[in-house]
């Protein structure tokens, strides 16, 4: 029983690793550990397997001295391991039958922080040419911590799902992850003067900052004033 456990956890690793499914849960420097850890468990499922299979072969065959007790633990059970560890199945399962989405709205809206204080004290100058496409962490890094300094008279363009905000509208959101979805951090935006859309809806947002939302604090939501809304197809790497 371990080892075909090992075998599909091996292969439902290999399977969100060989195509771009990994990306919902960690990051992308991250493929090449978890191809290597998919094939490493296949592995040692097959030789467990194997293994298994040889010394079943070797049970069947007549010894000097028949004792049945002897693959037995005398309770009438043989040691094919807990029953309980087929619960190790249920997430293999999920990933093969469901594939989770990655982190959206629902995870954004109970983060009460909005990011963190950037490293850099200041923020360094925006490139040329507007609009000028920027992450929606750069984008509240540089209006909160930075008083939108490098962000004024700019035209911005950055790319986020919607969630609802309690006091109505909604925030142009990313989630950021250090290592994996379990760290993700959201960084969300208010754009302003602008229709409601839907929970998790992906949008490209073209707009210009304004003072408002708060400074120096990671609960402030800074403005963005938008002069174009696109919807767009969810990225291939969800997280920034």
């Amino acid at each position: 029983m371990q080892a075909i456990v090992l075998i599909l956890i091996g292969g439902a690793i290999l399977r969100i690793s060989i195509g771009d499914a990994y990306l919902n849960y960690v990051k992308a420097n991250m493929r090449i550990w978890l191809i290597l850890s998919g094939a490493l468990l296949v592995l040692l499922g097959v030789l467990a397997l194997v293994d298994v299979l040889r010394k079943g072969r070797a049970a069947d065959e007549p010894t000097p001295h028949d004792e049945p007790h002897e693959h037995d633990d005398g309770h009438g059970h043989g040691h094919g391991g807990p029953r309980s560890a087929w619960l190790l199945l249920l997430p293999v399962l999920a990933i093969f039958l469901i594939a989770p989405p990655p982190l959206g709205a629902y995870a954004a809206a109970r983060d009460t922080t909005n990011g963190v204080q950037p490293r850099e004290a200041k923020a360094p100058p925006l490139p040329e040419g507007d609009p000028v496409s920027v992450t929606v962490s750069d984008y509240v890094g540089r209006a909160v911590w930075d008083d939108g300094a490098s962000l004024e008279g700019r035209t911005v363009q950055m790319t986020g799902f919607a969630t609802p905000n309690p006091e109505g509208s909604w925030w142009l959101t990313r989630l950021a992850i250090s290592c994996c979805a379990a760290d993700a951090i959201s960084y969300k935006v208010q754009p302003l003067e602008v229709e409601d859309l839907a929970a998790n809806t992906w949008v490209t947002v073209t707009g210009h900052w304004v003072p408002g939302g708060g400074t120096r604090s990671d609960t402030a939501i800074p403005l963005l004033v938008v002069d174009s809304i696109e919807q767009v197809a969810q990225p291939e790497n969800p997280y920034e």
